[in-house]
């Protein structure tokens, strides 16, 4: 089994105000997780070091980290990251920015897991309408061309930032991955929204999918993690 979670960290701010990538790290290495998807690392500030907040994360070495920058500047860097207990075979990003809005990506990190290789997609999505139909079709579309390339499971999650209810804005997503039901999981203390998702291949079992909801995670972040645990498929 392999566990995954998502987690948009808010800068490593919590709903107490404080910083600190640290009890982020240790939360996450407590929980068991192999690979964990982050949005919102943020290592600009220039009163702390990127090395020390990417060893707090990381839990000291308890994962690796492969960082996805949307954003970089003198002091840092901004955007997404992913942390693996895995050893990596491929990184790769996709830029799928908007004209005058925040510079966005899609992570893409092909892993050697001791069961088979997997693929992890990770991503944060625009806050306009428009701006998030544009990403979702250059995502859509990438997807669709790796997957016919390689057969190879694929997990791809995230914050999505899709505020509506009864949003069509998935239809191709859905068509080419299986959706997982998560529920909502954003603000994290009275959870309203359906922001963070999570999609797998179809040749991936989950035996698990849910958000993680106590007294830490209410106030680590504004958005709660979402917790996976899947089987792959043996390889041949």
């Amino acid at each position: 089994m392999c566990r995954i979670v998502t987690y948009n960290i808010h800068s490593g701010i919590g709903r107490d105000k404080k910083h600190d990538y640290k009890r982020i790290g240790q939360f996450l290495a407590n929980s068991g997780a192999d690979v964990v998807l982050l949005q919102e690392m943020d290592t600009r500030p220039s009163e702390r070091s990127t090395a020390q907040d990417v060893k707090d994360i990381c839990a000291e070495n308890t994962f690796k980290l492969i960082p996805s920058p949307a954003i970089r500047e003198s002091d840092g860097w901004y955007g997404n990251a992913i942390l693996t207990r895995f050893d990596v075979l491929a990184h790769d990003t996709l830029d799928v920015s908007q004209n005058g809005r925040q510079p966005r990506n899609v992570q893409i990190v092909e892993l050697k897991t001791e069961k088979a290789p997997l693929t992890v997609v990770n991503t944060h999505k625009g806050l306009k309408k428009l701006e998030r139909r544009s990403q979702f079709s250059l995502l859509h579309e990438h997807l669709s061309l790796k997957m016919k390339e390689k057969q190879i499971p694929l997990v791809l999650a995230g914050d999505f930032n899709e505020w509506q209810f009864f949003s069509k804005a998935f239809k191709a997503l859905n068509e080419l991955l299986l959706q997982q039901k998560v529920g909502a999981t954003f603000p994290s203390h009275f959870p309203v929204f359906a922001l963070d998702r999570v999609w797998v291949s179809d040749d991936i079992k989950v035996k698990a999918c849910r958000k993680l909801k106590n007294a830490k995670t209410r106030i680590l972040s504004d958005h709660l993690p979402v917790l996976v645990d899947i089987e792959l498929p043996q390889n041949d």
